[in-house]
Order: structure tokens, then sequence, then C-alpha cells
């Protein structure tokens, strides 16, 4: 008898990471800093992280966001932390509009304010 091992094929990726992209291009304009912090959002409800910044955010080249790494379920206000400081580092320190939800994030002490964050987040700039 022959044994045969599956493994998943390797999934080609196509985009860099957050952090690449300061490296390389600096910081973001605020309105793609606000859509990449609500796809953030959406993803931190869809999943608890863990360890959120700018090198475990995966911005592929046709727009989607997705964070590399674990995930346990359910956003912890240590992630909403960890995106208030991604989205500073993100726009340069210059958030504009952003800076009331940016500062909410950075002194988040209840995983429950992942809801108002996102509302917050799509209400700025408009």
């Amino acid at each position: 008898m022959t044994a045969v091992s599956y493994a998943p094929a390797p999934r080609t990726v196509s985009g860099r990471t957050l952090a690449d992209v300061l490296r390389e291009d600096g910081p973001l304009p605020v309105a793609r800093v606000r859509a990449i912090g609500l796809r953030l959002l959406d993803a931190l409800v869809a999943s608890h992280h863990g360890n959120l910044h700018p090198g475990t955010v995966l911005l592929h080249d046709d727009g989607r966001v997705a964070l590399l790494g674990p995930a346990a379920g359910g956003p912890a206000a240590g992630d909403l932390i960890s995106l208030g400081a991604t989205l500073f580092a993100a726009s340069g320190g210059r958030p504009g509009p952003l800076r009331p939800v940016i500062e909410d994030l950075l002194t988040a002490d209840n995983p429950e304010l992942a809801g108002p964050a996102r509302a917050a987040l799509a209400a700025a700039g408009h």
C-alpha cells in the first residue's frame, strides 16, 4: 500500500502588507485609511485576531483586505486598540476626520465598541 499525503495547494496572493505599503509608499490618504479600517472592523467582528498590526494586514491588489495569522473568535478590546494604532500609523499620524474614532479605539476597554466604531468610521469624512 502506498501512502499519499495531501496538502492544500499554495494560493497565489497578490498584494502587499500594510507595513510594506507604508515603508515603500509612505502614509495613505485618509479616505483609504477609512476604507481599510472598515474592512478590518468587519474582519475583527468575524474573528478575534490577537495580533493586529501593519505587518498582519494584507492589502490585496483588488482592494480586499485580509488579516494574516490566527483567528480565535469575536473582537477583543485589545484588537480595537491595535486597530486604532494601525490606522494612526497608516495615516502617518495625521488622521484628520478619523482622529476621534482612532482616539476612541486607542482607549477601547470593551469589545462591544466594535459596532459604534464601525458606525463612526462609516460616518467620518462624509
